[in-house]
């Protein structure tokens, strides 16, 4: 049995984007770590991610999370010494929830506007801005 080094996972979830960008430069200066993932949790909840050694975690987990509820926007915080999967299949994982919400998101639209008896337009779609009128 060989026992291979997997980086530990932090996590500091904050109230909002302007304090999630605060709390994760405060995570990348107190410790060696690398900060993967800034992830929107759902309305304004966003939880920072880094990846490091368990110490170097523990120390960026601790001054985020400090520093986030110093500005009362302190969800939450979390440090998995040793995850299951790399940290990269995690965030693989993430995107998958990510885009099936989405996916699931725009079927209801749709089904919503059928109901209505209108045409769905699609979600993604904008109208063109910066074309001059003649």
């Amino acid at each position: 049995m060989s026992l291979e080094y997997k980086p530990s996972l932090g996590f500091v979830e904050t109230a909002g984007l302007v304090i999630a960008i605060q709390v994760a430069d405060a995570m990348a200066k107190a410790a060696e770590v690398e900060i993967i993932s800034a992830h929107k949790v759902d309305g304004l909840r966003v939880c920072v991610i880094c990846k490091g050694d368990v110490a170097a975690c523990q120390a960026a987990v601790e001054t985020g999370a400090l520093l986030a509820q110093s500005l009362n926007g302190l969800n939450g915080y979390n440090i998995i010494p040793s995850p299951a999967e790399e940290p990269d299949s995690l965030m693989d994982m993430l995107e998958d929830i990510k885009r099936k919400k989405a996916a699931r998101k725009a079927a209801k639209l749709t089904r919503m506007a059928a109901a209505k008896g209108e045409a769905a337009a699609p979600a993604a779609e904008e109208s063109p801005k910066g074309k001059a009128k003649k």
